[in-house]
Parts: C-alpha cells; sequence; structure tokens
C-alpha cells in the first residue's frame, strides 16, 4: 500500500479515535491529561496496524493479557476497548487482503475440538437456572474463539510470533510494575485501576493488604504471572537474544516474581517450582537454570515478609479434609466448594447445571452436603470441578479432547524443527506447552474466570506447532526452520 493510498484512511481512523475521546471527555471530564494521551496512542496504534495487521494481533496480546479492557471498564465505564481493537485489527487485515490479494491459505489450528468445547457449553447452557450468567460465559467464549484465530491468522511467521511472545511479556511488565511499587513502597493509591489490592486473612487470625494489580484478585494475578514464567526464562536463556529482549526478559522475570510475593498466593509457587524444575532437567543451560533458582532463592528470602513464610507453611492443613472447622478459612471455603461442585456434577452428569451456573447453584448443594458454613455464593477454585459441574461428561471430554489435540499439535512440531535443526525455535513451542502445563496446573487452585489468559497461550502455542508443521517452501523462500 502507498502513503497517498493510506493518508485517507489514516485520516478516518484518526478522527474516530478523536471523536470517541472528545465522548469521552464530556462525559468524564476529570481526566483531560489521559484522554489526551489516549487520542494520541490510539492514532500512533491505528497507523501501524493499518500497516501491519500483525501488530493488531501483538496489540489484542497485550490488551487482553493486561487485563487492560476490564479495568476500564470497572474505572471509567468505558467498556469497548477491547472490542475497538478487534475491529481495527480485522478492519486492517480485511484492508490488506484487498489491497494486496491473498496471503496464503488459513490457519485453524484445533478448529474441530474448540468449536465441540464451544457446542457443549451452549448444550449445557439449555437448562441453566442463572440464563443471564450463562449466556454471557457463551459471548466471553465466542469473542476468545474472534481473538485465537485472529492470531493464528494474521501471525504468518516465526518472527511475528516471536512479537506476539515479547508482547506478552510486555503486558507481565505492566501488570507486574504497579504491584511491585506498591508492595515496595507500601503506596495505597489504587492506580486508577490497575494496582487494586484486597484486605484479606493472611494467616489464620491476621489480615494484611494481599495486591491484586489489574486483575482485581491476587490470586489471578499470580496465576497469570507465573504462568508467562516460561516464556520469559526461555529469552533470557537464549544465546542469540539481544540487550533489548534480554531486558525485557529480565523485567518480566524479575517483575512476576516480585509480584507474586506480595499477593501472598501459595499455590502460585507451585507453579514456579514446576517451571524451575522442568527448566533444569530439560534446558540445555540447566547450570544457568540452577544458579539463576538459587540466587533468586536467597534474594526473596531477605526481602519476603515474614508474613508470607507463615503463610505457606500453612500449606500442612490441605490433607485434612474431614468436616471440621479448618484454622485457614481459605481452605475450608475451597473443600465446600469441591464437594458442592461434585455433587453438582452427580445430580447432572451428562450437561452439568450450565456454564457459569456454579455460584448460582452453590447454596442448594452445599447445604446438601452440610459443609456451608455463610450464605455468599462461592466460585468452584478449581477448574476442572468447575468444567464437571458446570458442563458435565460432555464437557469434560470435549475440553480434554481439545487439550490432547493442542498439545498433539505442539509436540509433533517441536519434533519436526528438531529434526531439522530449528532448536531455537523448538526451544519456543516448548516453553509455550510449559506455560500451558504451568497454568493447568495452578487451575486445580483456581477456576475459568480469566480463562481467556489461557486461550491466549493455547493460540500462541498452536501457532507455533502449525507453522513448525507447515511444508517447506521453496528455494530462497524463508522457512519455518529459519
Amino acid at each position: 500500500m502507498s502513503n497517498p493510498g493510506n493518508f485517507g484512511l489514516w485520516a478516518v481512523l484518526g478522527l474516530a479515535a478523536g471523536g470517541m475521546v472528545a465522548l469521552a471527555a464530556l462525559r468524564d471530564p476529570l481526566h483531560p491529561a489521559l484522554l489526551a494521551t489516549a487520542l494520541v496512542a490510539l492514532v500512533a496504534v491505528a497507523a501501524l496496524v493499518l500497516h501491519e495487521p500483525a501488530w493488531g494481533a501483538c496489540a489484542l496480546v497485550i490488551i487482553i493479557y493486561w487485563n487492560a479492557s476490564d479495568v476500564l471498564t470497572d474505572a471509567f465505564g468505558f467498556s469497548w476497548l477491547l472490542r475497538l481493537a478487534m475491529a481495527a485489527t480485522i478492519g486492517a487485515a480485511l484492508w490488506k487482503l484487498l489491497a494486496r490479494g491473498r496471503q496464503g491459505p488459513g490457519r485453524w489450528p484445533v478448529l474441530l475440538p474448540m468449536l465441540a468445547y464451544g457446542v457443549a457449553q451452549a448444550a449445557s447452557a439449555v437448562g441453566a437456572v442463572d440464563g443471564a450468567s450463562a449466556r454471557g460465559a457463551l459471548e466471553e467464549y465466542g469473542k476468545a474463539l474472534v481473538v485465537f484465530y485472529l492470531l493464528t491468522n494474521l501471525l504468518r511467521s516465526p518472527r511475528a510470533l516471536r512479537w506476539a511472545v515479547n508482547a506478552l511479556l510486555a503486558a507481565v511488565v505492566l501488570l507486574a510494575a504497579p504491584v511491585v511499587y506498591q508492595g515496595v513502597t507500601g503506596s495505597r493509591n489504587l492506580l486508577w485501576g490497575f494496582g487494586a489490592m484486597a484486605w484479606k486473612e493472611i494467616v489464620p487470625g491476621q489480615f494484611g493488604w494481599r495486591l491484586a494489580g489489574a486483575m482485581g484478585d491476587p490470586n489471578f494475578l499470580a496465576l497469570v504471572l507465573v504462568a508467562a514464567l516460561p516464556l520469559a526464562l526461555m529469552e533470557l536463556l537464549e544465546q542469540r537474544a539481544g540487550w533489548c529482549r534480554r531486558g525485557l526478559a529480565l523485567a518480566a522475570t524479575a517483575g512476576a516474581l516480585l509480584a507474586t510475593v506480595f499477593t501472598y498466593s501459595r499455590a502460585s509457587w507451585i507453579g514456579v517450582g514446576v517451571v524451575l524444575a522442568a527448566l533444569a532437567l530439560k534446558h540445555r543451560r540447566r547450570r544457568w537454570v540452577l544458579a539463576g533458582a538459587a540466587a533468586a532463592a536467597l534474594a526473596a528470602m531477605t526481602i519476603m515478609p515474614s508474613a508470607f513464610l507463615w503463610r505457606i507453611a500453612t500449606l500442612a492443613q490441605i490433607g485434612q479434609v474431614r468436616k471440621v472447622m479448618l484454622p485457614d478459612a481459605s481452605f475450608q471455603v475451597r473443600r465446600n466448594a469441591l464437594y458442592a461442585g461434585t455433587l453438582m456434577f452427580l445430580a447432572h452428569p451428562l450437561l452439568g447445571v450450565g456454564p457459569d451456573n456454579f455460584p448460582a447453584n452453590y447454596l442448594k448443594y452445599s447445604a446438601e452436603v452440610g459443609l456451608a458454613s455463610d450464605p455468599t455464593l462461592r466460585d468452584p477454585h478449581n477448574l476442572y470441578i468447575q468444567i464437571a459441574a458446570e458442563t458435565g461428561l460432555v464437557g469434560i471430554i470435549a475440553f480434554c479432547v481439545l487439550m490432547a489435540s493442542s498439545f498433539s499439535l505442539m509436540e509433533r512440531g517441536r519434533r519436526r524443527l528438531r529434526r531439522l535443526g530449528a532448536d531455537h525455535f523448538a526451544d519456543w513451542i516448548w516453553a509455550l506447552e510449559l506455560a500451558l502445563a504451568t497454568y493447568l496446573v495452578l487451575s486445580l487452585f483456581l477456576h475459568g474466570a480469566y480463562f481467556r489468559h489461557f486461550l491466549l497461550l493455547l493460540a500462541l502455542g498452536t501457532l507455533g506447532g502449525s507453522l513448525a508443521l507447515e511444508p517447506a517452501p521453496g528455494p530462497g523462500a524463508p522457512g519455518p526452520a529459519r
């Protein structure tokens, strides 16, 4: 596309962005500097995305993993960020397609398993008690599906995949920065919603501030930070990485670990252990992994709050599953949710109670099991119990098929790259596999409230496997191995 041809469309995008910012200014005149900055940023991003739609895919990665859309919705009432980004990226892709012609065949990895899991959720929604929540869950999955295949079709090369991974690491830095600032300085500034915090029980009888960042929940913040850790460490260990990439990886690694400390999330350190153990066993530079882990452990011991160490010690209560009052309230809540979810599944084994309908059914089934200690609607606190309770056997089978298909695709791609000698690309696919596995391990303790982050990682992983399995190009063309 020539510059004169683009100028008119850029001008239209700029005027549209300016109109939206002007409307926002009339609605909320207290933040003119932020709105002016948003105008400049929107125009710049629109120009970049129009020039190269893959940058739009990278912007989607940042928006989703940073959870910026939810923050802007809660803090400013602007609920269109993600939708506008999706629409702009689709529009830029269509414009490029019309201007330059077909860019190659579409890429639709694990399409049938993804659709099957969506159909399972739709079927379970038919008899849902809370129809609005079920429809909202289906809408959320639909948006995630669109983003999934936008990424796999707009990121056309291993280089573009690397852009997306770096965008995800940038989102990790953005997630961690306000939490680290609050934790180190003791600030109670919520930073326009990007630095949420909650006054919760740290250990039995002792309360304190647990920092939640842009996620709004400390446990979920720790989950998405630790799940991205394999990608940051892989880039940090890569011999070919330049100083900019290595600096980004170091900032993401240090920020994720330090922010996780201030979340006081116990399960997250199981994920950290899984990541370090896998890298120490499989990575070629395992000595660097072990040395870095030892240095990080020593640094953590010096800055870690004593209350956090006491909180880790409460993990010894996990084995106490009898129907008694546990000293740690969070263990009691999780145990109650486990039993209630099991009863939901046994009562509705085929299709479950409906997507996002666990809370609406919790009180009924927790009363039946005789463990509920308060009238609060509870979440399942376990992804697999949630899938079983809400979508039944149909949903469990569809989810297992989706996972098996995805990991099989990534493994086949990784092995082909090893045979071709493309070890660095193979390492990245393995890092994405490890990130997904870490997320699935930590999902034993958390439900799917932010499942879009997992699907984002899954899109990047299956994209890597698809790129690796594509037929070798003709002479002189850059192939996946290169």
